[in-house]
């Protein structure tokens, strides 16, 4: 049995509505700020995790004790999803140096209707909080590149260093309008090195192009258009 308790999954929130136009969110550690300097919630337990910022890279020490929680979470309100045409995308690069327990690092995805992706990480594989067998391997010992896409935010995609490693979909949940990352789990310990954490909605039609704009500008940004 698990006897570990992710507390960023279960916690709840209040969201109002409130749909919009496409938007990009980064977390970039190179910029010298903790999460919390560039918009991001952070709640911890026991303290926290040490942390440091070495060279570009958010480092998440809770070796201490399984105890520790630290994430980073930030609400939408009600203006998470993307509308017909446009798509939603999460991506993160990190590495688990270190655990004690199962697994630490966690991640989740609430949408605005109360439907949610969670996903547990080890030093070498990745598993989805909500369904059953879902999981993949990647290498230890080295930071991977993750990216997640959703259309209509019921099915998903989840690449690896750009091969689309699973599929899955979306489950029912209490919370909404959330995106959440970090040491998130009340029962395991880890280091883990974070090189960044963005995500956003753009349009399905030259998504990529318009990400590469984005990203090549070095923009932290968050735009919308009230409906």
């Amino acid at each position: 049995m698990r006897r570990v308790l992710s507390l960023m999954l279960v916690a709840l929130a209040a969201a109002t509505a409130a749909r919009a136009s496409p938007y990009w969110i980064e977390y970039e550690p190179a910029g010298g700020n903790f999460p919390e300097k560039e918009g991001w919630t952070r709640f911890t337990r026991y303290g926290g995790a040490e942390r440091s910022l070495e060279d570009g890279w958010l480092v998440l020490d809770g070796t201490a004790s399984v105890g520790i929680v630290d994430y980073y979470t930030m609400p939408m309100a009600g203006a998470l999803d993307p509308e017909p045409g446009e798509l939603f995308i999460v991506q993160w690069r990190l590495s688990v140096q270190q655990l004690t327990g199962y697994h630490d690092p966690t991640l989740g995805i609430f949408s605005d209707d109360g439907w949610a992706v969670g996903w547990h990480l080890s030093e070498s594989a990745i598993e989805s909080a909500f369904e059953p067998d879902v999981s993949a391997t990647f290498t230890p010992g080295v930071a991977h590149s993750f990216e997640f896409r959703s259309y209509d935010m019921r099915s998903y995609t989840l690449s690896i260093d750009g091969a689309i490693a699973i599929s899955g979909s979306f489950w029912l949940s209490l919370d909404t309008s959330d995106v959440r990352w970090g040491d998130g789990i009340f029962g395991g310990a880890s280091l883990s090195r974070w090189d960044y954490f963005r995500f956003g909605v753009v349009p399905e039609s030259g998504s990529s192009i318009l990400l590469l704009v984005l990203w090549g500008g070095g923009l932290s940004i968050r735009f919308r258009t009230g409906r």
